[in-house]
């Protein structure tokens, strides 16, 4: 099952870390909160090589909930992290 959360307004860098903190999926599904708790950590690490005064942030994923393993008609397991420069 696929998830979805982000900072989708501006938001200043020196507020980021809080805003990423703030960050939930609607889901509460285990897998999908720590595939959460990774992306959050790797959106942190790319703040620091975004430039500009503020940012936008999207994290997404999907856990198959089998592993490594295939599910037929699931896609593959993936984190996505997008941490983008806001400059208006």
């Amino acid at each position: 099952m696929s998830w979805s959360t982000g900072v989708y307004k501006p938001v200043a860098k020196a507020e980021a870390d809080a805003a990423i903190d703030a960050l939930t999926t609607a889901t509460n599904d285990p897998m999908h909160e720590d595939q959460l708790r990774v992306a959050k950590q790797a959106a942190k690490l790319l703040l620091a090589s975004v430039p500009g005064p503020a940012v936008t942030i999207s994290l997404s994923g999907h856990a198959n909930g089998v592993g490594w393993q295939k599910k037929e008609g699931w896609a593959n397991d993936c984190i996505s992290v997008n941490v983008t420069q806001a400059v208006e």
